[in-house]
């Protein structure tokens, strides 16, 4: 005994089967590659801190260095 199926069901079945060969090999649109591209790896203020903190090491050290000695003066 077979049933026939609607046509309704045949047209979803053949837009699937048609998107199953599309898969893996869809482009992306101008405008995601324009996002993607624009997205900074780091936040200006994380870099803000990281220059804070190796700018003030570099100026703690040289006044160590040349600042202060470590001898007492008579």
């Amino acid at each position: 005994m077979a049933t026939s199926t609607s046509p309704v069901i045949r047209a979803r079945n053949a837009k699937y089967q048609a998107n199953v060969t599309k898969r893996g090999q869809t482009k992306t649109s101008a405008h995601a590659e324009k996002k993607v591209a624009k997205k900074p790896t780091a936040s200006p203020m994380l870099v803000g801190c990281i220059l804070l903190m190796l700018c003030g090491g570099a100026i703690f050290e040289v006044l160590r260095l040349f600042g202060a000695s470590t001898e007492p003066s008579f």
